[in-house]
């Protein structure tokens, strides 16, 4: 019996070292928007027994002091030697209550979006508290460090907990696990294509970096609608991984990316979204599955979540397109000086450079979000030579246009022009050099709706890409989530989308 007792402290002591090293390990990898040891720390209260609690307040009360301590001279003894007890102390006070609320995985799972968020809150509050108190560094001296630091704490927390639930559950026989490892890599790989182009392209327009690090979030909207939770979980750990491995190290305390630190915004406000609606959809898929119903709600969640992602593109897109007027307006002041020195020569360059990235940043926004759809419709979004320069490259676009599309609504017209997009990606794969887009589109008392018919003139075999894939996934999705349909009949598909015929 003593054996015992002494085996336990043994196993303790060495998980509190082996918890330092990790705490440690992961502090020298993270910055204050994406701060590593938050997931660490949360992730062992939220899911060890609290009978493992002591050891891990053992282990963070040593990392802390071997980071701390060291700063005594500077930043006062006093914060240096007690702020390591207090502040594993106060935070784990919600994770407390959270154990007794949520005693099951289910629980735990259902309600991360929202627990998430509050211990993020919670922790940058705590660790602001106890700087006040002991006199210690104002680490966030305003409201804008303290949400860099809580936006920070919460990518922490989802990219540790995350992959620990999906692991914990994976023997958990939740809806459309069928091509989910399939569908992941495809997600994953889009998603490590954008890290690379940013990477390597260090020189891109702010707008350009910005809408490339948006759409590494939209791979966690597909995985939704066709995994639920699982997909929800692993496109947002994917999305936050890239997001965090792009962050540069700025190598002192308060350094940050502004660009990144919107997508970082985004990233949380897309995760609590797709993750609360992944669990909205695995839970009526398994009421679905026993009673045969709720099909219907399933598909309005996943309509909801693609539409909570368009309001996100929409909103940086306005963010992106005021940064430009400001550039446009800066380049314009520089080139009437220029003109006044008579340096014409040196005018005329800085306008041409100044069209080629209005170009450029016309091409991205139609990327990004089509805001020519809102006032002009879909005809015109498409009907538009910066659309065509992105989608189609070189090649022609042909295009035939039917039926009275105004009279649909906005979302279903926003629909249309993605399935449009995600079909030029998909047929991508021919190398074609002719892309046909036809669309027809009716209205009656009941229904009212459109029929695409995108096709193209290939010039070559299909040879299946990662972006194919990635097109395929994301059509198959959004088509799914509105009731449509959709064939494939050769070089061209054919889709149907519908709504009811009352409101606009």
């Amino acid at each position: 019996m003593e054996d015992a007792k002494w085996k336990s402290i043994a196993k303790g002591l060495a998980f509190s070292v082996v918890y330092c090293f990790a705490y440690l390990a992961a502090w020298f990898s993270s910055l204050d928007q994406w701060f590593l040891p938050a997931g660490i720390r949360i992730a062992g209260l939220l899911l060890l027994p609290i009978r493992y609690w002591p050891y891990l307040f053992i282990g963070d009360i040593a990392a802390l002091g071997l980071l701390r301590v060291p700063r005594a001279p500077v930043d006062g003894a006093l914060w240096a030697y007690a702020s390591p007890f207090l502040l594993i102390s106060m935070i784990a006070m919600v994770p407390a209550v959270l154990h007794r609320r949520l005693s099951t995985l289910v629980a735990q799972v259902r309600w991360l979006p929202f627990s998430a968020l509050l211990l993020a809150l919670w922790g940058a509050a705590s660790n602001a508290i106890v700087n006040f108190l002991l006199s210690g560094p104002p680490v966030m001296a305003s409201l804008e460090g303290f949400l860099r630091v809580s936006v920070g704490y919460h990518l922490g927390i989802t990219i540790v907990l995350l992959p620990c639930l999906l692991w914990m559950t994976r023997q958990v026989s939740w809806f459309a696990t069928r091509g989910f490892r399939r569908n992941a890599a495809i997600a994953a790989g889009v998603v490590v294509t954008l890290y690379l182009v940013l990477h390597v392209a260090q020189d891109l327009a702010v707008g350009i970096r910005q809408g490339l690090l948006m759409l590494m979030i939209t791979p966690a909207v597909g995985l939704t609608l066709l995994h639920g939770w699982r997909g929800a979980a692993f496109g947002t750990w994917i999305g936050n991984l890239a997001v965090g491995a792009i962050l540069p190290n700025f190598g002192f305390e308060g350094g940050h990316d502004s660009g990144v630190f919107i997508a970082q915004q985004a990233l949380v406000i897309t995760a609590t979204a797709v993750l609360a609606i992944g669990w909205s959809m695995t839970r009526h898929h398994q009421n679905a599955s026993q009673s045969g119903v709720a099909e219907e709600e399933a598909r309005r969640l996943a309509r909801t979540s693609f539409d909570t992602t368009e309001h996100i593109l929409r909103e940086q897109l306005l963010y992106m397109a005021q940064m430009q007027l400001m550039l446009d307006g800066e380049r314009k002041m520089l080139a009437d000086w220029l003109k006044s020195q008579g340096r014409f020569e040196d005018a005329m360059n800085l306008n041409s450079s100044g069209m080629v990235h209005r170009q450029a940043f016309d091409e991205q926004a139609m990327a990004l979000y089509p805001i020519q759809l809102e006032e002009g419709g879909l005809f015109k979004a498409v009907h538009n030579q910066a659309f065509s320069d992105f989608w189609a490259g070189d090649a022609h676009v042909s295009y035939g246009f039917r039926g009275p599309v105004k009279t649909l609504s906005t979302g279903l017209q926003l629909t249309a022009y993605r399935c449009i997009c995600h079909a030029m990606a998909l047929l991508s794969d021919y190398n074609p050099d002719e892309y046909r887009i036809n669309m027809r589109a009716w209205s009656a008392s009941r229904s009212r709706g459109i029929v695409l018919h995108v096709g193209v003139v290939p010039t070559s075999q299909q040879e299946t890409s990662h972006a194919g894939e990635t097109a395929q996934m994301l059509l198959n999705a959004r088509i799914k989530a509105h009731g449509g349909l959709l064939r494939r009949h050769g070089h061209q598909l054919s889709i149907l989308l519908t709504e009811a015929g009352t409101g606009h």
